[in-house]
């Protein structure tokens, strides 16, 4: 029995040393990308990057302007919904949440792709703040996520339901977080 203990010990050591070195599958994003950047202010040169993905059908088209390179609305015609999505490095996201926390009936917190969130229904539609890193005591990086009605006439679902949305959740969760790249990005070989 002295023997045998050491012998199970042993083997237990090596099954949690192989369990702890495998990697979690990475999801494989499909259709059409978009690059959102932030601005920063760690490096010159450089800018925050993050990737969302989206439907390749004449359903979902996208509206961006180019004086803002950190935001862009999904817009999925068909359920008359626009995915907005932004990124900021700034000092307001914990004033946000404390905010939201004491003011909002439908505040929660959840976690997306591994990342802190909240998020709440305002406006008829519903935000997510998604926290990806933290610079400072007070400056942090992070994504808003705003759902919002296309066309305001037509009677669509609203607030938390844009979220519960099988084809919305899946435009809301395909973010790929980069941090710094160099900006103005390299034009892409076409």
């Amino acid at each position: 029995m002295k023997k045998l203990l050491p012998l199970i010990l042993v083997v237990v050591m090596i099954l949690t040393f192989v369990s702890c070195g495998k990697d979690e599958p990475k999801k494989e994003n499909t259709g059409k990308k978009v690059t959102l950047y932030g601005e920063t202010t760690q490096e010159d040169g450089k800018a925050l990057a993050v990737d969302f993905f989206y439907p390749e059908n004449d359903d979902v088209t996208l509206d961006s302007k180019e004086e803002y390179i950190n935001c862009v609305d999904i817009n999925y015609n068909s359920k008359n919904i626009a995915v907005s999505p932004a990124i900021f490095e700034d000092t307001t996201f914990n004033e946000n949440k404390e905010y939201a926390k004491e003011n909002e009936e439908t505040y929660k917190e959840f976690k997306i792709n591994g990342y802190d969130c909240y998020g709440y229904e305002d406006f008829g539609g519903y935000w997510i703040y998604v926290h990806l890193e933290e610079l400072s005591d007070t400056t942090n990086i992070y994504l808003v996520i705003e759902t919002k009605l296309i066309d305001f006439t037509k009677d669509t679902p609203q607030g938390v339901a844009h979220y519960e949305d099988k084809d919305l959740k899946k435009i809301i969760e395909s973010f790929e977080y980069h941090g710094l790249v160099d900006y103005p990005p390299a034009q892409e070989a076409k």
